[in-house]
């Protein structure tokens, strides 16, 4: 029994025609934005160069977000390999 739960918004937050952009993905990015640039002031005010942080952050967002379903896909198996499974 669920004593306290924040269900899922049941619509998503932009269709344009085949592309679907849902609330949980739109939080995501706007973590990463505010990220890039809040670090990159910050680098900037300890006294590094302007625009380091966002091309670390060109290659360091993909390759998380890569790491991070292949973490996933590691370690449930059953989901991707199993009967029915999907791995893509």
């Amino acid at each position: 029994m669920k004593f306290a739960s924040i269900p899922s918004p049941e619509r998503s937050f932009l269709e344009i025609g085949p592309l679907t952009l849902h609330f949980y993905a739109f939080c995501i990015m706007l973590g990463i934005v505010a990220a890039v640039l809040i670090g990159g002031r910050r680098y900037v005010a300890m006294g590094g160069k302007a625009g380091v942080v966002g091309d670390i952050a060109i290659f360091a967002v993909p390759a998380g977000v890569i790491g991070g379903r292949l973490y996933h896909v590691i370690t449930s198996p059953q989901d991707y390999f199993g009967p029915g499974g999907n791995p893509i």
